[in-house]
C-alpha cells in the first residue's frame, strides 16, 4: 500500500500508519503518530497501527467466516423482512377495528338522539299529532311509534306512558351511557396514541434502546446431583412486577452424564397452570451440546423471542428431552423470590410424574427484560 503523509504542516509530512477506532473521536480516521499525541491522549487504546487492522481484517477474511458473515446476513435480512410482514399486517388489522369502533360509535350516536329526540322540543307532541292523522302509511306509523317507543312499557298484555319519576330516569340512563362511551373511548385511543407515539421514537432510535436482561434469583437453596430427567420436568410461575414483563430465557441445571446422541428438550410455555389448557404461546426445541458453558451448575438458554409475561397471571414451562440424562438438581425450594411466585402445574396422563415440585426441579432461575 502507498504511504500517505499527514497534511498538518506542523507535523512535518510524518506518515499515517496509525488509525483512531474511539466512536466518539471528532479525528477518527486515519492519523500520524503527531496526531496521537496532540488529540487521542485519553483514547490511546482505541488507536491501531494501520498494518495491525488490515492483518487481522485478511486473516478473517477466510471461506469459513465469509460464509458465517453471509449466513449471518441473511439471518439480519429475514428478520428485517418478518418485521415488515408483521407491521403491515397490524397495521391493516389496526385499520379494519378503527373502521369497525367508528361504525359502532357513529351507530350508537344515532340511537342515542332518536331516544334523546323525546327530551327536545316538541318531538313527542309532532309523534301523537302525526298518528292522530286520518291518512298514514306504513313508514309514517312506524317513525312516529318508533320516536315515542322508548316512553312506552308494557308488561303483561298492558302498555302504559311511562310517568314522570320513569321519564327522567330514561333520561338519567340515556346521559350514562353517553358518558361511558365518551370516558371509554377517550381513555382507549388516548392510551393507543400514547403507545404509537412511544414506538415511533423506539423507530427513530432503536439503538438508544438499551434492553437489559436481568437474572432471577434462583429458586433453589441446595444443589444436588444424580436428578434422572427423561420425562416433562415443569413449573407454573407468576411475576410479582406490577407491570409487564418479558420473559428472555431460563436457567438449566447442568447435565452431568451425557447421552451418546446429541440431547435436545421442547420447551413449550402455557398461559394457566394446568398443561391441559392447549393455551401455548411459545414452542421452541434447545439443543444442549457437551460443551455448552455452566456457571454455579447452571447453564442460559435464551428463547428466540421475548415472551410477554403480564402481572399477576400464572403461565407454566415444561422442558421435555428427547433422551435419558443425568442431571443436577434443586432441593428446598422457595414457593417465592422477589421476582416469582411459584407453584406446581397441574399434569394430565399425557405428561409426566417426574414433574418439577417446589422441591426439586431443574429449572431454578429465570432470565427477563422490563
Amino acid at each position: 500500500m502507498q504511504t500517505l503523509f499527514c497534511e498538518d504542516k506542523e507535523h512535518l509530512d510524518n506518515p499515517l500508519n496509525l488509525f483512531c477506532l474511539e466512536v466518539d473521536c471528532q479525528q477518527k480516521g486515519l492519523i500520524c503518530s503527531f496526531c496521537l499525541l496532540k488529540s487521542h491522549q485519553d483514547h490511546v487504546k482505541n488507536v491501531f497501527p494501520l498494518k495491525t487492522i488490515i492483518q487481522s481484517l485478511n486473516k478473517a477474511n477466510n471461506p469459513k467466516n465469509q460464509q458465517e458473515l453471509h449466513n449471518k446476513g441473511n439471518e439480519i435480512f429475514g428478520k428485517h423482512h418478518k418485521i415488515k410482514q408483521t407491521f403491515r399486517q397490524n397495521l391493516i388489522e389496526i385499520k379494519e377495528i378503527l373502521n369497525k369502533l367508528e361504525r359502532e360509535i357513529e351507530k350508537q350516536i344515532k340511537l342515542l338522539d332518536l331516544e334523546a329526540d323525546l327530551f327536545v322540543g316538541d318531538a313527542f307532541e309532532k309523534s301523537i299529532s302525526m298518528l292522530n292523522m286520518e291518512k298514514l302509511t306504513k313508514v309514517q306509523i312506524e317513525s312516529a311509534i318508533e320516536k315515542i317507543e322508548p316512553l312506552l312499557k308494557t308488561c303483561d298484555g298492558q302498555i302504559w306512558i311511562l310517568r314522570d319519576t320513569e321519564v327522567n330516569q330514561q333520561a338519567q340512563k340515556l346521559i350514562k351511557t353517553a358518558e361511558v362511551i365518551e370516558r371509554e373511548s377517550k381513555y382507549w385511543l388516548e392510551k393507543c396514541l400514547n403507545d404509537l407515539k412511544k414506538l415511533f421514537e423506539t423507530c427513530q432510535n432503536p439503538i438508544k434502546k438499551q434492553i437489559k436482561i436481568l437474572s432471577s434469583q434462583n429458586r433453589y437453596q441446595l444443589t444436588y446431583e444424580q436428578w434422572n430427567l427423561k420425562e416433562t420436568d415443569a413449573i407454573c410461575l407468576r411475576s410479582k412486577k406490577k407491570h409487564d414483563i418479558w420473559l428472555s430465557g431460563v436457567g438449566l441445571y447442568e447435565i452431568t452424564t451425557w447421552p451418546e446422541s446429541e440431547l435436545s428438550f421442547q420447551v413449550q410455555i402455557f398461559e394457566g397452570s394446568n398443561l391441559n389448557s392447549k393455551k401455548i404461546i411459545y414452542q421452541d426445541k434447545f439443543v444442549i451440546k457437551n460443551d455448552m458453558e455452566f456457571v454455579n451448575h447452571i447453564g442460559k438458554l435464551y428463547f428466540t423471542k421475548a415472551i410477554k409475561i403480564e402481572y399477576d397471571k400464572p403461565y407454566t414451562i415444561a422442558l421435555t428431552p428427547n433422551q435419558s440424562c443425568l442431571s443436577y438438581y434443586g432441593a428446598n425450594g422457595k414457593f417465592e423470590t422477589d421476582e416469582f411466585q411459584f407453584e406446581e402445574p397441574k399434569f394430565n396422563q399425557e405428561y409426566s410424574d417426574n414433574s418439577t415440585t417446589i422441591n426439586q426441579g431443574v429449572v431454578p432461575q429465570f432470565f427477563y427484560e422490563e
